[in-house]
Order: structure tokens, then sequence, then C-alpha cells
């Protein structure tokens, strides 16, 4: 049998002109005889093995009793109609004889072979598995010659994918000892990795090659100094960057440009590739005036001033589009339509060119009907209250259509943690000209987690916890769940019984449905590190989420009533028993998108704590201010959704009591280093040693800078992300002592990894740049382990 893989389309040609040839051709071979009717007895099939030959005389058409011409066109339609089945390399009706009683016909056909196995020989880049997924066969399926081409196109396309451009993709159907069936052998010469070796241009003569090489995003030489660039040539995000020089072109004002040619040049013996591109620059557009059509809504200056363009300068066509119909933050005129009911609004932008090189931009507006919400439907909580949901939703029935109070109420529902952060997507289903329906989708995980955290450092030595923190609890339906509220029940241990911890706590984020959270913890503390303090007592906490200056703000206060016993140590911390009463205010906006691996927004608090002492309540005596900004920015996405993210972090704190002769207790100083192990009051500060920068006995400044850049690796169903980081930090004993340039500085790298139920499990490698001490060595490397934070 002769195997042969041409294009599809030729093959398919071939076998049509083989059939019109045939049709055409037996009134010519039979033209001494004239064409006879027949009446048709029986219909036999031949050569068949795995389609049954019934169905093949049923797809054919023939029928006996039926009585038919020969020669005549029925036999040519019922080749026809076995031919387009696609299962048959050969078919052909014979006359097996003709008796009184009629005549009986014969359908032979030749099977396509049918596919059992996959055998790739050469993969080294990309694996297996992926090949056999591209190629998306299993045992049975037809191996006619289109079908191998479509493998080998597919397995073509998913090493271009890959970057793997010049690979060379060899299918070849190799028979079996059974039957029909047949193995497919792809034999893959994967071939080298090109690297961009120069880029050039020709044609520009205001923007410099380096302006234009420069608005390539992946297409790149290198650089001695982009140590962490690559100058990999890839085909498929060449021809986006080509997208993105025209689009750097139009930002300049320069909106007649094109590209006219490019070449790329391989260079097999150094696998190097030239790239030359030939471009028309045009005129430099310089936009003179704006003007608004049709709108009835909002006037003309008001839409100018949202478009935020300035005039005659040169023309930013990128910059122009998105706050024209869409930007980042929400501020483009577009959004100002969209947030208030305008569905369906469309802004049409018109260029017009006059005077030389002078730009005026018509943009017709298109306001259309005004939606209003008809009904807001939750799908997919299998645990979780539908109130709960709602409760974060900030879209209602009855109001009008509001696209930032969609994004609002998705961004609420992630810091929630208690969906898939990929899976929450509204749907907006219009209902006719003036209603819509809002769906969102949700898709439940779990959220209790088995508190078993440990951690692991020279200096306190063995520290962990155990319990459980039931994150979506219901007091009302305890086993069931589902109603928002947190339960948590913790013991904490450390080393001989320097640390000992009972925690029981309750809050209600939603205390009679309102945004405001109610909380009560009972506690049993003991510390017996740096100082021996037990202390044990209740707090009480109340907070409200705010509408000005924005929903996102919130206030807190706690009340704690506790009584302490610290005994004398270090010559610091002098003994003491006594009773204490502090009060607890705080600020803070959060606006973040998730809990877990937030991807934009930022966290801001300050706390302000006062113990009563200084005023005759109680024993303790203190104030105590701490600040806390935290900031996330995405910087790349994979498939839709951010992954790389940029994090910056600044703490600050301050400690004083208000008379001169106070009772400050040791655990509400500052102390840092290492991981900061929760229990000791301590600020993490990786690459060094716990608890080794500033005074032993614990300042009474701190401050603290962190940077971070994260990639996820996976966000659902386990989150996993790494991490580096660089972060600076000291504690002085006093103001008068302190200096905010006089920092210990770090770096190193980590990952992330949430466990449910067990939490979240952390390893950082940071390399200490500073001495602990004055005049010591560099903290050089140290190791951080962690679990449930």
């Amino acid at each position: 049998m002769l195997n042969s893989y041409s294009h599809p389309f030729l093959s398919r040609l071939l076998m049509l002109l083989a059939c019109a040839f045939i049709f055409l051709n037996l009134p010519s071979i039979n033209a001494q005889d004239k064409a006879r009717s027949f009446v048709i007895a029986g219909v036999s099939v031949d050569g068949n093995t795995y389609s049954d030959a019934q169905t093949i005389i049923t797809i054919s058409g023939l029928k006996v009793g039926e009585e038919i011409k020969i020669p005549g066109p029925k036999q040519q339609e019922a080749i026809k109609n076995l031919w387009l089945r696609n299962q048959f390399e050969s078919i052909d009706i014979i006359i097996d004889k003709i008796t009184a009683s009629g005549i009986f016909l014969t359908i032979k056909v030749k099977e396509f072979q049918r596919f059992s196995w996959l055998d790739v020989q050469g993969a080294d880049k990309v694996s297996v598995k992926d090949i056999e997924k591209a190629v998306g066969k299993i045992k049975g399926d037809i191996l006619s010659a289109y079908e191998v081409d479509l493998a080998k196109d597919a397995v073509k396309a998913l090493y271009e994918k890959e970057g793997l451009m010049y690979a060379n993709i060899k299918p070849t159907v190799v028979p079996t000892d059974t039957g029909l069936y047949a193995k497919l052998e792809l034999i893959i010469e994967e071939g080298a990795d090109f690297y961009v070796d120069t880029i050039s241009f020709a044609g520009n003569s205001k923007l410099t090659a380096s302006d234009l090489s420069g608005s390539f995003e992946d297409t790149k030489t290198k650089t001695w100094w982009k140590f962490w660039s690559s100058s990999k040539f890839d085909k498929l995000k060449y021809e986006e960057d080509k997208k993105k020089l025209l689009q750097f072109f139009r930002s300049k004002g320069f909106i007649d440009a094109d590209i006219l040619k490019d070449t790329v040049i391989n260079y097999p013996e150094t696998q190097k590739v030239s790239i030359h591109v030939e471009v028309f620059e045009g005129k430099q557009y310089v936009l003179r005036s704006v003007t608004f059509e049709g709108n009835t809504v909002y006037p003309q200056e008001f839409l100018f001033r949202r478009l935020n363009i300035p005039l005659n300068e040169p023309y930013d066509a990128e910059r122009f589009d998105k706050n024209l119909t869409g930007n980042e933050d929400q501020s483009d005129v577009a959004s100002m339509y969209l947030d208030n009911g305008y569905l369906g609004a469309n802004l049409v932008k018109e260029e017009r060119k006059s005077d030389g090189d002078s730009l005026d931009i018509v943009v017709k507006v298109f306001e259309r009907d005004r939606y209003v919400i008809r009904k807001v439907e939750i799908v997919g909580n299998t645990k979780t209250k539908d109130k709960v949901i709602r409760r974060e939703l900030f879209t209602r029935p009855g109001e009008f259509f509001n696209r930032s109070a969609i994004i609002r109420s998705v961004r609420g529902l992630g810091v929630l943690n208690y969906f898939n952060p990929e899976a929450l997507k509204p749907d907006i289903k219009p209902v006719d000209n003036t209603r819509v329906d809002v769906l969102y989708r949700v898709e439940e995980r779990s959220t209790d987690t088995f508190n078993a955290s440990m951690g692991y450092a020279g200096t306190f030595g063995l520290t962990g916890s155990i319990g459980i923190t039931l994150n979506n609890f219901s007091f009302s339906e305890p086993l069931r769940g589902g109603g928002g509220q947190i339960l948590n029940i913790n013991a904490e241990f450390g080393q001989q019984s320097r640390y000992q911890t009972i925690q029981l706590g309750f809050t209600e984020p939603w205390l009679n449905n309102t945004p405001t959270t109610l909380g009560v913890n009972l506690y049993s503390i003991r510390q017996n590190f740096v100082f021996d303090l037990l202390r044990y007592g209740a707090s009480v906490n109340i907070g409200r989420r705010l509408r000005w200056p924005d929903d996102y703000f919130r206030v807190d206060g706690v009340v704690r009533a506790q009584y302490n016993q610290q005994t004398a140590s270090q010559g610091v911390f002098r003994a003491f028993n006594g009773g204490e009463l502090s009060l607890t205010a705080s600020i803070s906006r959060i606006s973040l998108d998730n809990a877990i691996f937030p991807t934009s927004g930022s966290r801001f608090t300050y706390s302000s704590t006062f113990a009563a002492g200084g005023i005759g309540i109680g024993k303790v005596d203190y104030l105590k201010s701490t600040f806390n900004l935290e900031m996330f920015h995405p910087l790349a996405s994979v498939d839709g959704n951010p992954r790389l993210v940029l994090y910056l972090s600044t703490d600050m704190g301050y400690v004083a009591g208000i008379k001169s002769d106070t009772n400050i207790l040791g655990n509400e100083l500052f102390f840092m280093g290492g991981n900061g192990l929760g229990g000791f009051a301590i600020t993490p500060l990786r690459g060094y040693v716990d608890r080794s920068i500033g005074p032993s006995g614990g300042g009474r400044v701190m401050t603290r800078h962190v940077i971070e850049t994260r990639f996820a690796l996976s966000l659902n169903p386990m989150p996993i992300y790494l991490l580096a980081f660089a972060e600076a930090g000291n504690v002085w004993e006093n103001l008068r002592s302190s200096d905010p340039f006089d920092l210990r500085r770090s770096a190193g790298l980590g990952v992330r990894v949430l466990l449910n139920p067990i939490g979240l499990l952390g390893f950082d490698y940071g390399y200490g740049f500073d001495s602990q001490i004055p005049g010591g060595k560099r903290s050089g490397w140290q190791f951080h382990f962690q679990f449930g934070r």
C-alpha cells in the first residue's frame, strides 16, 4: 500500500476528478450500447472490516426493487454519498450478475486505517503529553491523509507557540498486526533556538531606531547589563511586536505610519537572526480640536475634561483611545456612561486631517437607552448563604446599571476568600431595551483551616500552634456554616515553656445586617523570653465600614481588660503585678482584590493604643502608635489573570509612657529580625536572626520598608507563588537616637503555598548585608521557614 500525504485539498480534488472522469466516460465506453433499465435484485458489500454492510448499503441509497439505468447517474450518486462519509480510501460499484429477476450489484470499498497509538520521536523541548493532547486522537479514529495532515499542523502550531519556529514534523502511518489499526509515528526535528543579533529600520526620520526597537516588547537584542532579559527569537511574539510598533507610531502622532516590508534573516551556523524593518513614517500630526456630537446627557466641556487630552501637542492616539473607551482606572469617557445606566452607549471617533499636519477629531456619541437592573442572581454557592454574598455586592435591583459597581462587587467577593478568584465572572443579560439582569457565578473553595503552624529559629527554638479557624462559620447553623462569621480556637507553644497561649475568639462581620463588626476574644498568654510575662483577660472590638471619603475606609475600636504578672529580668524589665485597661482606635483603608494573592489595591492602617494607667485606671501606662501601608500593582498577566505583582510595604511604630516613671510591658516594645514569629511581638526582617535588630531589651521606635515581586504559579485549587524581596529596617531605643537612614538591609527569595486545611506554608532564604551588632560581621544567609503565616 502506498501512503501519500499531500495537502488535504489536493487529495480531495484528485478523488473528485477521478469520479468525474469515470462519470463522463461511462457513456463513451458503452457508446455502442444504449442505456438499459434494470431492477435491483440484490446489493452486497465487499472489503469492509469495521463498517457495517447494511449501513453502507443504506448510505449509498441503492434499494432492492428499485429500477435503475445502466449506465446511469444512480451509481455515481451512490459513490458520492459514501465518499462524503470520509471513511473509505476507495469506492467502486460493480455488476455481480444479471438474472431474469434483476441485477445484482456489489459495493467494493477500501477502508481508511484506524488510529492505534501515537509514537513520538525526538521531542525534548515539548512534552509528549502536550503533543498527544494537540493530536487529539483516540483509538479507532480514522487515519486518512487529511487527518494525518491535521495532526501534523496541530503539533507544528504547538511548537510555534513554544517559540520553536523551525521545528520539522514528519508523520508516518505504520501498519500493525491488528487488522486495519496503525500507529501514527511523528519524527520531530525540533531545531535550535535562534537569538536576535541586530534590529535595523529604514524609512524613519523623526523617530530614532532606538525608539522604534524599544517599542518591541519581546523581540530584543541582548544587552550586557540586562542580565535578566533574553534575546530569544519567537516568531509569534515578533508578529505581536510589529503591532506594538504601529501603536508606538500612533502614540507619537504618526497615524499614517505603516510597515512596508520586514525581513528576518537566519544564520544557522551562529543560531542568530537579523531583523530589518522598512517603515513609512508619514507626518506627525498635532491635535487641534476635539468635538463631541450627539451628546445630550453630558455637556461638551465636561466630556473633554474627562478625556484629559492636551491640545496643540503631538496627537497620542493610544492615550486618546484609552481615555475615550477604556483605561485601567475607569476614568475614561465611556465609563461615565456605563456607570450611569447607559449600557449600550457607543463612542465613535473620526479623525479629520486639515491644514497640513493639524488634526481635528469628532467623537460621535450614541447614548441610546438607559438600563435599570431588574434582578441580581447568584449561582454556584453551595455553602455560603446568599445574604453573605449580597451584602458584599454594590449592584441592587431597581438601580441604574453601573459597571464600576460590578467591578467593585467582584473585588469584594474576592477579598472574602470563599471563592476561586479565577472563576469570579459576572454575566450581564439584557432583558429588553431598558432592563438588564446581573448574574454572579461563584465557585466555592475551602476556607476553614486547621492551624498547625510551626517555626524554628536558633534563638527561639521550636515554636508552633495548633487550633482551628472557621472563616465561614454560622452561629445559627454551626454544622453547615456559610454565615460569614469567624470562630477560632488556638493554642500556641514555645520551647521550654518560653511561650504558651490559649485563645478563643468570635467575630460577627455584619452585626444586624449592617457593615458593623463585633468581636470578642478571651485569652491567657505566658511569655518567658527576654522578659517573663503572664497576662490573661478579654477584649471586645467593634468596627464599621465608612461611606466617606469612600467605602474602602473603616474605623475600629478595641477595649481590653487584662491582668499582668511580669518578673524582673535583664535589668530592664521591672517586676510588676497589676491590672490594665487599654483603648485602641484605628482607621484603615483596604482595597485589595484578593486575600491570599492580592494583585491590585492597597492596605493602609493607622492605630493608636492608650493604656489608662497614666490617669489612674490600672497600673500600665503607655501610648503606642503604629502605621502600616501596603500597595500591590500588577505587572504582567497570564491568560487574562494578573500573575506577576509588585508589592511595596512600610511599617512605622512609636511607644512612650504618659508619665515619666511608667510601666510599659515588654510585649508593647519593638523587636525586629527573622520571620516575625507571632506572639513575640517581633517585626520580621528576613536575612537576620530572630530579635537580633535593635536594643536587646526592645526599642520604642521602629521602621521597616519592603519591596517584593511575586509570581503566582497557581491560584486554584492550591495557591502557590514565588517571591523575590529586598527590605530594610531598624529599631531604636528612643526618638533621640533614631536615624531613618540607619537601616539593616537584606534581600532574598521565597515561596508561599496555601495548604488547606493547614494554612499558608512559607520558605524564605535571605541575605543580610549588615551586621547585627555594631562592628560585627555581616549577617549573611539566613533560612526562614514557617507554617500558618
